[in-house]
């Protein structure tokens, strides 16, 4: 089951939903599905938002539904006749003769109808990517002036979505995992959104982690480098005038690292019998090289 598919089945199973918010609800299900004077339905791959369309326009709004599930994938739900088309209309505010449809606010009779309505949208025409993949929540609405009104609604919620056209229709989305997040805890998605959060989470983890061993990684091939420079430069000096021809301080370093080829420069400070600060074995190693060079 997709991502997708498991918060329409999370959100289809809620219940004790209030009569007013379960109005709100079925408006946003059946006004993003098609609603027009000649076309009033739901095509829809998901089954559990294919009951629930049916079980709505059948007990709620009273309309008779001609049912076709013959597809290989989609099933479609359609309003039978005029007459239950304008039952239906009606039933929400709306005429069968509008040419443009809006959304009408009307049906919203307390604060919490606007959450079912963005339920019953989101049931209807949105879609959630897998968060273990990428964050990417739509609606794909067929009318400019309804996508125009559900930003609308989102951005007084401060959900703040963006547009996009693609092939003719509509594309409001969210593309930032805390958006996503938001959106579906507040259509009351809770589990579906803490799932997200614990993706999230469990990414950071990783990455932190992938950071921090390749910032490890990153310094072994450095300290490696450098001691096989220094060490070819003091090999070079052993094998043309000796370590013998280096001042006492420089020839006791030089044996050093000879010694401990793998170690980085504070781990040599720390084998230095006597005392000698960082930069001090810095300084000493590259005086080694510069000899050599000169050599």
């Amino acid at each position: 089951m997709s991502f997708s598919a498991e918060i329409k089945k999370e959100l289809c199973s809620l219940t004790n939903i209030p009569e007013c918010c379960h109005h709100a609800q079925v408006y946003g299900l059946v006004l993003f599905a098609h609603f027009n004077s000649y076309n009033l339905s739901i095509t829809t791959e998901n089954k559990d938002v294919f009951d629930l369309y049916i079980k709505s326009m059948n007990e709620y709004v009273g309309c008779d539904l001609t049912v076709n599930t013959q597809g290989k994938r989609k099933m479609t739900a359609t309003v039978n006749g005029k007459e239950n088309l304008i039952k239906c209309f009606e039933k929400f505010g709306h005429s069968a003769n509008e040419t443009s449809i809006r959304i009408n606010y009307a049906n919203f009779a307390n604060e919490c109808c606007v959450r079912a309505f963005l339920r019953g949208v989101f049931l209807s025409c949105g879609s959630v990517s897998d968060p273990n993949k990428t964050y990417h929540l739509e609606f794909v609405v067929p009318f400019k002036r309804l996508s125009n009104d559900l930003m609308k609604i989102m951005d007084e919620l401060s959900l703040s979505p963006k547009y996009v056209m693609r092939k003719g229709n509509h594309i409001i989305y969210f593309k930032d995992s805390e958006s996503i997040e938001d959106f579906l805890a507040y259509i009351g998605a809770q589990n579906s959104s803490l799932y997200m959060i614990g993706i999230k989470i469990e990414k950071d983890v990783k990455n932190t982690v992938n950071r921090k061993l390749n910032f490890e990684l990153c310094n072994i091939e450095k300290t490696v480098n450098a001691s096989n420079r220094q060490i070819e430069s003091i090999l070079k000096i052993k094998n043309t005038v000796g370590l013998n021809s280096l001042p006492d301080n420089l020839r006791e370093i030089a044996e050093l690292r000879l010694e401990n080829p793998e170690t980085s420069l504070s781990e040599l400070v720390e084998l230095y019998e006597g005392s000698i600060s960082k930069s001090g074995m810095k300084h000493r190693i590259d005086k080694i090289m510069e000899i050599s060079d000169n050599l």
